[in-house]
Order: C-alpha cells, then sequence, then structure tokens
C-alpha cells in the first residue's frame, strides 16, 4: 500500500502529543520515549502545560533534547497553553522559547474578547441570553485564527472545539464558514491541527477544509500516562472517514 497523508497505517505510528511529570502526566520523558519504541512508534511529541508564571521550559526543552540524542524516534518538543482572548494571546511564559519546536493552543476555557471565560459561566450566560451563541462560536474561531497569525508556523491547533461540550454546544453549531476561515487562516501560517483520541475531536467534517488546503494532521492520544500512548480508535475512524470521502 502507498503511503498517503491519510493512510491509517502510517499515521498511527506517531503520537504527537503525550505529556509527562514536567506538567500533570504520571511518566517521565524517557518513560514516555521507551513505551513509544516498545510499541513501533516513529514519531513522538512531549507536550506539557504551562502558564505565564512557569519557569522550567529551558530545562523541559532540554530534557527532551537528551532524550531525542538517545531515541531512533523523532522526538519533538512542544508545550500547550491556553488561549487567553480574541486578539490570540497565548498563556505562554515570556522569554526564550528556545528547543521548543510547537505551541499546541488549546480551548481549555472560553477565549472571549476580555479574557478566558470559565466554561461553565459561559454555558450559564448561553442560557440566560447575556452571551449569544454566534458570538462564542466566533470568539473561539477567531481566537485561534489570531493565534497562528501571531507565531506563523509554530502553533499546533489543539483538540479543536473541545471546549464546546462543557458549554453546551456541538461541533455541528459552527457555521461551516467559520470553519473555512480558520482553516484558511491555519494554511496561511504554515499550522497543524490535531486529531486528538483523548477529546474525541474535531471531526471528519470540521477536518475537511483544512485538508482541502493542505493543512498537516497530526494523530494525538493527549496521554498523560504511558500506557495509553498510541492507542487509537476514535482517530483511525476520523481518518477511515476522511479517506474514503
Amino acid at each position: 500500500m502507498s503511503a498517503t497523508p491519510l493512510d491509517p497505517a502510517v499515521l498511527a505510528r506517531q503520537d504527537m502529543h503525550v505529556h509527562s511529570r514536567f506538567s500533570d502526566g504520571a511518566d517521565t520523558i524517557e518513560d514516555n520515549v521507551a513505551q513509544a519504541e516498545r510499541i513501533g512508534l516513529l514519531e513522538l511529541t512531549c507536550v506539557d502545560h504551562v502558564r505565564e508564571v512557569t519557569d522550567w521550559v529551558p530545562d523541559y526543552a532540554a530534557a527532551v533534547a537528551r532524550a531525542g540524542a538517545q531515541t531512533q524516534l523523532a522526538l519533538r518538543c512542544g508545550i500547550e497553553a491556553k488561549l487567553l482572548d480574541t486578539s490570540g494571546a497565548l498563556d505562554v511564559p515570556p522569554g526564550d522559547m528556545a528547543g521548543v519546536d510547537w505551541i499546541f493552543a488549546a480551548d481549555h476555557q472560553v477565549p472571549l474578547a476580555n479574557g478566558p471565560a470559565n466554561p461553565r459561566d459561559v454555558r450559564e450566560r448561553l442560557a440566560d441570553g447575556s452571551l449569544a451563541r454566534a458570538d462564542v462560536l466566533e470568539s473561539i474561531v477567531t481566537a485561534t485564527a489570531q493565534a497562528l497569525a501571531r507565531r506563523p508556523g509554530v502553533v499546533v491547533i489543539a483538540h479543536l472545539f473541545s471546549v464546546l461540550p462543557k458549554i453546551g454546544l456541538a461541533e455541528a453549531d459552527v457555521p461551516p464558514q467559520l470553519i473555512d476561515a480558520l482553516a484558511a487562516a491555519a494554511a496561511v501560517a504554515g499550522a497543524r491541527i490535531e486529531v486528538s483520541e483523548r477529546w474525541r475531536c474535531p471531526c471528519a467534517a470540521t477536518l475537511r477544509p483544512f485538508l482541502a488546503r493542505g493543512v498537516p494532521l497530526l494523530l494525538s492520544t493527549d496521554s498523560h500516562r504511558r500506557e495509553t500512548i498510541g492507542r487509537y480508535d476514535y482517530a483511525l475512524a476520523v481518518l477511515r472517514e476522511l479517506a474514503g470521502a
């Protein structure tokens, strides 16, 4: 079988979002690399959560580099930060990001114009009418697109729309024109988008505009323990749906 960008047999040999003890993972970087080698992966990305006050990024990047020098895996270093607002600001520490390959931009909260909002509060405001559904969806997409534009070539769109169920919405509620606009922004910025096993998003319909514009897909488990590294169900089903479209 020839390899294609959507070949499940090829993409299933990568896991591009795996956490370690540097943030909230259960295992060390070395443990995760050993597990990836054990199950036959070819690519692995170490990803740990940061905030503006995080001070260990240099030590983390150095640890990933040391592990990379001792493995045949294509090992990358990533950090994960939440989207803060519609300007595209990310909750990352200031200063040098030497050794960090990618920043995973995540919708852990709802990035509104005046800052990140707790999903529970947004859900209540949607219910009482003080926030409009269309405005919330546009804010999430705008924040993501702006984050890509501010850091071209560096940002990975992490588990796109994972916040929607927390606020009582679904991917199907996002207008196609918003998704098309985000896909176009991703292509211009040289961004990537992950298919997340843990969060079971985005869906095939959301991903098609990205594929049409040549935006690379990454397969990710978002594992927080080594036993789940490289174990796919949802992500492979999405790939099969896309390949059969």
